[in-house]
């Protein structure tokens, strides 16, 4: 499980590709996304079932994890 940052100008809630192990850290960069864009109204973070690819730093923001293929 992972979480998603989403984000709402009015109508539906849109989330992107950032995946987070952590709700805080979802709702973290759901946060920041929501301070920079001028039409949103409402931001959270929402479960999913896809794979962790990001981590929240308090200093550089969303920090894109390396996908290690196992093959």
């Amino acid at each position: 499980m992972s979480f998603r940052p989403m984000v709402s100008t009015g109508g539906e809630f849109a989330g992107n590709a950032l995946r987070f192990a952590t709700r805080e850290e979802a709702e973290a960069s759901a946060r920041d996304l929501y301070g920079r864009w001028t039409l949103c109204v409402d931001h959270r973070a929402d479960e999913s079932d896809d794979a962790v690819n990001c981590a929240w730093d308090a200093n550089r923001g969303n920090v894109h994890l390396e996908v290690v293929n196992a093959n």
